[in-house]
């Protein structure tokens, strides 16, 4: 059986609800999924466990082995070229429709999210290919955006330390930025309008409870 090491899971966890509805079955400990390549006729299976590992074993049912040859890019030909094709699509349709983006580790870019998700029924948005750390919300009445979570070096933040940090870019009113930012617990806007926006880290400073209010009212600010 193989694990699975594709860029495409990178940064992913699965939603084990849409995994059922999908039509995984819980098992020992994973959940299983099984059906029969259109292109070949090989049994595919794949399992995710429940820390979201995936594995997934093809077999050829009449030679009654295991087939590889379509994970091993320097096989050519018409027939693995289809069986990779095939076993490709399968599995990033389980990706679009089973997975949740899983960028941010930090408890409270996840509250964060989980937030907006239930508090405004909406999902923040990877939108950048080349940044794939970066995403954005926006209202759905008007689309403008009320908040950015970044993950960014401490240095270019100016942040003692070193390595990766996650931010929020909230809204503020021009006439507030003085009373708001005082370099510690907010700071200017990252990458944003600095008489506009302005930073906060996610690494306790500031309370979940406190990003919340500026969260509501850079949601209001942006109509």
């Amino acid at each position: 059986m193989n694990t699975i090491e594709r860029v495409d899971f990178k940064n992913k966890k699965p939603n084990f609800g849409r995994l059922i509805d999908y039509g995984f079955i819980l098992g020992d400990q994973c959940y299983e999924y099984e059906c029969t390549l259109k292109s070949s006729g090989f049994h595919l299976k794949i399992t995710i466990s429940l820390s979201g590992v995936v594995h997934t074993m093809l077999t050829d049912l009449n030679a009654g082995e295991e087939y590889t040859l379509h994970l091993n890019p320097t096989s050519t030909g018409e027939f693995v070229g289809l069986v990779r094709q095939e076993y490709n699509q399968i599995l990033s349709d389980i990706i679009e429709k089973c997975f949740d983006n899983n960028v941010f580790k930090s408890e409270l870019a996840n509250k964060i999210i989980e937030y907006v998700n239930v508090e405004y029924s909406i999902e923040f948005e990877y939108l950048w290919a080349k940044f794939p750390n970066n995403a954005i919300v926006r209202r759905l009445d008007n689309q403008k955006w009320f908040a950015a979570l970044l993950t960014v070096e401490r240095s270019k933040i100016g942040v003692s330390g070193e390595g990766i940090i996650e931010i929020i870019d909230l809204k503020m009113r021009p006439e507030d930025k003085e009373k708001i930012i005082d370099n510690d617990k907010y700071l200017p806007g990252y990458h944003m309008n600095k008489n506009h926006w302005f930073t906060i880290c996610l690494d306790g400073r500031v309370s979940f409870e406190e990003i919340v209010d500026k969260l509501n009212a850079s949601y209001h600010l942006a109509k």
